[in-house]
Formats: C-alpha cells, structure tokens, sequence
C-alpha cells in the first residue's frame, strides 16, 4: 500500500469504525454498529441513491434483520404488491408458449399461515421472499441510517489510499469537489465492492471459478408491459428463445422491468446490440418501452482469500461475488455485516477475547463459498438447459409441440432452484471456534427446505410465540439467554453472572408457549447477538466462566469430538 498520507497537513476525523461503500452492505453495517454505539464514518463516491436495481430479492433472513431495526414494514411497502404470490414463469417466447410455472407464498400468506400444507416456508420465518429493487432499498436504508447520531456519512467521497499500524488505519479520502481529509480509525471494512480498492490493496486475491460468462441487462420503462405479454405480474420470467436467452425481472410491480440477457456463446459480442430486437425476440414480438440503461456485467464465482489483514476486513462484494441465481449475493453481504458488528462492538468495548476478530472470517468465509458454489451450480442448470434448446421449440404443430414438451420437463427441472429457504436461513457456523459443540450430529443443510434446531451455530429458531410475536422478537441486542417456560431460572444464573463479569451485554428471556419451546429443544438456549446459538444445555454449564470465554474468544472452542478426557470441557453437568 502507497502511504499518501504523512506528508499532507490534511484536516483528521477520528472515529472508531471507517467503512468504504455506502451499498446496502456498507448502510447495513453501519446501522448495526450504531444499534450498539458504536461511531463510524461511511464513505460513499455516489451522492445520490443507485438508480439500478441491481439486487431485487431481500431474503427471509435480511428481513428478519430489518424487522429488528424496525424497517421491515416499509421495505415491504416499497415492494411488490403484499398479496401478489411469487410466481416465476418459463416460457419459449414469453407472449406466446408459456412452459411452466413456480409459485412460492405470497407475504401475506407468509404472514397469516394460510396455506402452510402447500408453503412450508410459513413455519420457518415470518418472511419468504421480498422482492425490490436496490434503488428502491437503499433510500430506507440511508434514510434510517440517518437517524443514529452514531453514523456518519459522507457521500460524494472516495477513500484513495489508506495504511495500518498495530493500533488503527490511517486513510485518506477525496471529495468530488477535490477537498481531501484524513481519518484515523481503529478500524477499516471494505464494503466498495467487487473492484475493492481496500481489497487490491492489501493484495489479498479471489479464488474460485472467476468470470464464468458475459451478459447484458437492459433496464426498460412500459406501463402496458404486463398486457403486452399477457403472463399477468410474475417476479421473474425466464424467456428460452434460442436467440433471446434471458429472464425478466420485476422491478417495481408495474413499468419498472429489466432484462438479463444471457450469452452462452464466448465469441459472440455483448456489444453493439440491437435492444429492440433482443426484446422483441423474447417476448414473441415487437412493443414500446423507454430503454433507461444497458449495463455489461459477467457472472462470477469468487471468493476472497483472506478476509482479515491486520484492523482491515472485507465484506460484501469486497469479499465475494456470486451468480445471481439464487438472489444470495446482497444477502450474503448483509449477513457478513450482522456478524462482524457486534465482534466489532466487543473489541471496541473491550470484553472480546483475543481470538474473536478472527471468528469473522471463520465463520463468514464458509458460507460465502457454499453459497457462491450453489448459485454457480443453479445457473449451470439454467445454462445447460439453453445449450441444449433447439429452434424447434419456436415451430408450429407436432414438431414445435413435442419440442416444447421437452423443454417443459427441462424447465421444471430448474426450477426447483427456487426452493431456496435453506439457502437463506439453513446456514450455521459448524466449525466455528466461538459456538460451543454439545456433540449432537449437524442438522442437514439443505437448499430447499430448513431444518429448524438450536444446534449451536444455528440460526436460533422462529415460532409465533404468541398474538403476532416471534421468537426472534424475544431476543435482545446483546446475548439473550432463552429459557424453556417450565425451567427454573436459578440454574442459569451462573451463566449470566459469568457473562456480565466479562462484560458481555446479556439479558434472559423466557419463552411462553410449548410450540416455540420444542423448536428451541432445550431448557437453556444462549443465542448471539447476531441470532445465531452459542451454547444450549438442559442444566447449567459446570464451568460457566468457560462457556463465556469460549463465546467471547478469549478461548479456543473443542470440536465436535474432541473433549477432554472423562469431561466435556465446557459441557453442561450430567
């Protein structure tokens, strides 16, 4: 890393946390740490929101997270229609031969429980799948940053050069006006994407399956967009025309839409297009739109190397980049936003051990490279299936008709990809070293469906636990220890007094129902403060003051499999 900064009397901001990207990472991360106190600076090149879309699915897990910031109503407001269900519709040209069609509940049903015999998803979460566009999101999210005196931010500002020693950063950053400034930070997070400056300099490198292939999207405007093609509102329309490889997104329900458009072929120019023609081919003829933007991107499949240098740490985009199928991307990076602020709290605040930094990556990089190898793996499916597309799905009569008939049971076949709950809230830290193993087998991970458990590491689970309340609503800000309705309190005190004598922010919250009880399967759960579990029992620890330093790092945690000889060394009493 150049050093630009020792020789310039520039002004200096000081404040504990600097964060490079004010994207939905960068905002989300910000507005954690401010939930906790703790100060940071964003700085953001762009002065106004993202008027792309971008990403346009907020998972069931980030809207859990928004509805403990109290946001998840107006994100909601701002998104497709409450009532409207999640369609995702195949077609061959998308006004003429419709091939198959997926449907997931709609946030209503989400919310009410109708039809949880067809939608199981009903019972995992109070969400299922949100669908809006970044431009969209990211005004609630600046907005609601902004009222925390915690955060700064400072938009129409680039960070330029930056350097570390063992107590903090010192950078420099640039207005687009030329005024520059200096700020020392403990510590720097690079949320600035996939061309991450603070990544390339610290030299740390992406592995993976790289670029897998070229596209173009096309953000359009037509008001009449849903009587041209006659599908009705769907999220997502995927077009197989042999021409027109691509899927439709819905952006704001109404005339906002955009098109992927898809090349398999690497020789073949992703410029120099003729738009019109690329849309008129997928929806099976010509119509009237505004084009707003075309944007060249590629797929990619990449994973940062290391996501800690030194008081540097990377996340989001900075961190990983995915195939969009999947919607995993944004989410991913909002996820890595969760769990690194409340380690940041405890370092800051002085009660995180020596080792819990580091559970950051450890914890974080698993995840990104099994959700990054997924959505590599859904669109391939999606890839093959246009690579073996034959004009003859385009034809009239017994030919175009057997075709199609192929087609369809190839469509259906991918579109199992859109039973992605797992994907969203079946993920757990399973070999993390600040998750206590109680050294019961891992729950499956599967995609399609999500294995409720408080296995340490798991997310902790969702039942309505009374008018309207979620578990997820009796968790605090901090470490929440859960007890079962029926448990005696006084065996946990110890816990809690080991927790508060290292400083840990802990509360107990007792659960009121017997359904929401099961889910948590034991008597004594210690859920983190980002939602995950840390510890369960049905007894008190034998050594409490072990249980704590293992969760705030100031000890390595066994694994499964390994205890002490005759003891679990952080076991509960037996």
């Amino acid at each position: 890393m150049s050093d630009p900064i020792n020789h310039d009397p520039l002004p200096v901001l000081e404040v504990p946390v600097l964060i490079a990207g004010g994207g939905p990472v960068g905002l989300s991360l910000a507005t954690e740490l401010a939930r906790r106190g703790i100060e940071s600076a964003v700085i953001e090149t762009r002065e106004s929101e993202t008027e792309h879309p971008k990403a346009t699915l907020v998972g069931a897990r980030t809207m859990e997270l928004f509805r403990r910031w109290g946001i998840a109503d107006a994100v909601e407001d701002a998104a497709i229609p409450p009532d409207h269900p999640y369609f995702i519709v195949f077609a061959t040209e998308l006004a003429k031969h419709e091939l198959h069609r997926f449907r997931s509940a709609s946030r209503v049903e989400m919310r009410g429980g109708a039809g949880s015999h067809r939608f199981p998803e009903v019972e995992w979460s109070p969400y299922g799948k949100t669908q809006i566009g970044q431009q969209a999101l990211e005004p609630i999210l600046r907005a609601h940053l902004a009222g925390y005196q915690a955060a700064r931010t400072l938009y129409g500002w680039t960070l330029t050069g930056f350097t570390q020693d063992e107590s903090g950063v010192d950078a420099v950053v640039e207005h687009r006006s030329g005024a520059r400034q200096r700020v020392r930070a403990r510590v720097l997070v690079g949320c600035d994407g996939g061309r991450s400056l603070v990544r390339k300099a610290l030299g740390v490198r992406f592995v993976g399956r790289g670029p897998m292939r070229d596209n173009v999207s096309f953000l359009f405007r037509c008001p009449d967009f849903i009587d041209v093609h006659g599908r009705g509102l769907a999220n997502l329309y995927f077009t197989l025309h042999p021409d027109s490889f691509g899927v439709f997104t819905a952006i704001d329900g109404s005339e906002l839409w955009n098109y992927q458009y898809y090349f398999l072929d690497p020789e073949k120019s992703t410029r120099d297009l003729d738009v019109r023609d690329v849309l008129a081919k997928a929806v099976g003829k010509p119509f009237d739109f505004e084009l707003l933007k075309v944007t060249h991107w590629k797929h990619f499949q990449s994973v940062a190397n290391r996501w800690r240098v030194g008081n540097v740490f990377l996340a989001g985009d900075a961190a990983h980049l995915f195939v969009p199928t999947g919607g995993l991307g944004m989410n991913t990076g909002i996820g890595d936003a969760w769990d690194l602020a409340w380690k940041l709290e405890g370092h800051l605040n002085g009660w995180a051990g020596e080792h819990l930094l580091d559970s950051y990556e450890a914890e974080r990089k698993p995840i990104a490279i099994r959700n990054g190898l997924l959505s590599a793996m859904n669109s391939d499916r999606l890839d093959i299936v246009m690579a073996e597309t034959d004009r003859a799905v385009l034809a009239p009569g017994p030919e175009g008709e057997a075709a199609r008939t192929e087609l369809r049971a190839k469509a259906e076949w991918v579109s199992r990809q859109f039973n992605s709950a797992g994907l969203h809230l079946g993920y757990r830290y399973s070999r993390s070293p600040i998750c206590v193993p109680d050294g019961t087998p891992e729950p499956p991970d599967d995609p399609t469906r999500v294995i409720q458990s408080s296995w340490p590491g798991c997310r902790a689970p969702h039942a309505w636990d009374g008018d309207g309340v979620s578990t997820l609503d009796r968790l605090g800000n901090g470490f929440t220890l859960v007890v079962a309705p029926d448990a005696d309190e006084a065996p946990a005190e110890p816990l809690l007094s080991a927790a508060r004598a290292a400083g840990l922010p802990v509360t107990s919250e007792r659960l009121r129902t017997h359904t929401a009880a099961a889910r948590y399967e034991r008597r004594y759960v210690l859920v983190r403060p980002d939602g995950h579990v840390a510890w369960r029992g049905d007894t008190a620890p034998e050594r409490p003051d072990e249980v704590v330093d293992v969760i705030r790092g100031a000890r390595r945690s066994p694994l499964p499999g390994t205890p002490a000889p005759d003891r679990d060394p952080v076991g509960s009493t037996v």
